[in-house]
């Protein structure tokens, strides 16, 4: 009696070991990245090969991508140490607040001159683009434009529906509006 207890414990422990790492390996190597995992963005290489380029369009392309590269993170680092110096400035409380407003507005410009580059930058490459191509380019660059900015945090539009009710959540009627 004793003895099938103690095989009957053990089976019920490697099902329930063997059932735990299905679910961990189901939710690794699901398309998404798992929580926590920054989102992987496609090289402009291979992005630009799905848009079946020419060789003369490749080149032109490529030729556009270092200045842009070269802007982007000159601008990305001026951020940083913007944002740096504002936090810095949070520590020093209420008396800063004049000095945090004008760091703001600096902030927000280096945010905007960034916006621009970008834009400018697909502007430059629609240009040497066929039609066809510029549609499919313009549906990659919404792809990677809106899966990670907006400041949605943790908490995506989809969550965001729960809450504002309207959609059911797991556990019936969300939160009233």
């Amino acid at each position: 009696m004793k003895r099938n207890f103690w095989i009957s414990l053990l089976v019920f422990s490697l099902a329930l070991n063997i059932g735990g790492l299905a679910t961990f390996a189901y939710l690794r190597y699901q398309q998404r990245p798992a929580l926590g995992e920054p989102k992987q963005f496609q090289p402009f290489r291979e992005m630009w090969g799905t848009l079946n380029l020419e060789p003369g369009q490749r080149q032109a392309l490529g030729s556009l991508l270092p200045e842009h590269r070269r802007r982007v993170q000159e601008l990305r680092r001026e951020l940083a140490e913007k944002r740096r110096y504002l936090f810095d400035l949070t520590r020093q409380g209420a008396s800063a607040w004049p000095a945090m407003q004008e760091k703001i507005k600096e902030v927000s410009g280096l945010q905007m001159r960034l916006e621009e580059e970008v834009l400018r930058f697909c502007l430059e490459c629609q240009e040497h683009l066929k039609p066809e191509q510029k549609v499919a380019f313009l549906n990659l660059m919404e792809r990677r434009m809106f899966s990670t900015q907006g400041g949605k945090g943790r908490m995506g539009p989809k969550w965001m529906k729960d809450l504002r009710g309207d959609r059911p959540g797991p556990a019936g009627p969300a939160v009233p509006k």
